[in-house]
This record gives structure tokens, C-alpha cells and sequence, in this order.
């Protein structure tokens, strides 16, 4: 999908996780975004690929609190306590899912059902995830 295509996918909120091919630069896509109100944040500048590498990912990207404690309890915590973070209506964005699936499948599917959970929260700051390709 083309940056303006995915864009438009997100402000239509009607999925939550929205996985998609990217075509095109990430950067075009992460302007898009932003040009459009949306608060959104690059997860994976370096490569996830298990657990550790995503919660890190996470940790950094997000600057969640210190007392974060890498487990995926803590993560379901800060994902969804709209205290955590101060911007609202965060849009998560993966460049490269796609490793993350491959290499690491179970933390893959406990990642994805954290994330379901926490964006059905009323409460949550996190408004959407990007997963792309």
C-alpha cells in the first residue's frame, strides 16, 4: 500500500492492528502520519526478532517508565494506563513485522493478543498498531 492508502487505513480506526505491504519509504509514511494529527512512533529502528529485542523496542521507542519491567505483564500494564505515556491516541509503527513472525512466532501471537487488548481499553494511549512488510 502506498503511505496516503495506509494513512487513510488508520484514520478509518476500524482496525486496530493493520498489517500491510509499504510502498514506498518509511519516512514518507511517518510524515504522512504526522501531517494528518496523528502521534505516531517507530518501534523498531533496530531489528526485533524475539522477545527481548520487541520489549526493548518497545521500552525506547515509547520512553516508557523506568519501573518497566520487560516482562509481558508489565508490558499489558503500560500498553494499556493511559497514565504511562503523555501523548494520546499513539499509532505504533513496525517497519519490519515480518521478522519478528519469522523468528519468533509465540512471542509474535502474545504481542499481537497484549496489543488487541490494549487497544479495546478506553483508557489505553495506544490508538493503533502498523504492522508492515
Amino acid at each position: 500500500m502506498l503511505p496516503e492508502q495506509i494513512v487513510e487505513a488508520v484514520l478509518d480506526g476500524t482496525k486496530p492492528i493493520l498489517e500491510a505491504p509499504l510502498e514506498g519509504e518509511m519516512e514518507a509514511l511517518m510524515e504522512a502520519l504526522r501531517a494528518r494529527g496523528l502521534r505516531a512512533v517507530r518501534v523498531d529502528r533496530a531489528p526485533v526478532f524475539d522477545k527481548d529485542t520487541l520489549l526493548h523496542a518497545l521500552y525506547q521507542s515509547c520512553a516508557l517508565p523506568a519501573w518497566f519491567g520487560f516482562n509481558w505483564d508489565a508490558l499489558a500494564d503500560t500498553l494499556g494506563d493511559d497514565d504511562i505515556h503523555e501523548a494520546k491516541s499513539v499509532v505504533l509503527v513496525f517497519g519490519y513485522f515480518s521478522t519478528l513472525r519469522q523468528r519468533s512466532p509465540d512471542t509474535c501471537d502474545t504481542f499481537l493478543d497484549i496489543l488487541a487488548e490494549a487497544t479495546d481499553l478506553p483508557h489505553s494511549w495506544v490508538r493503533q498498531a502498523l504492522l508492515l512488510n
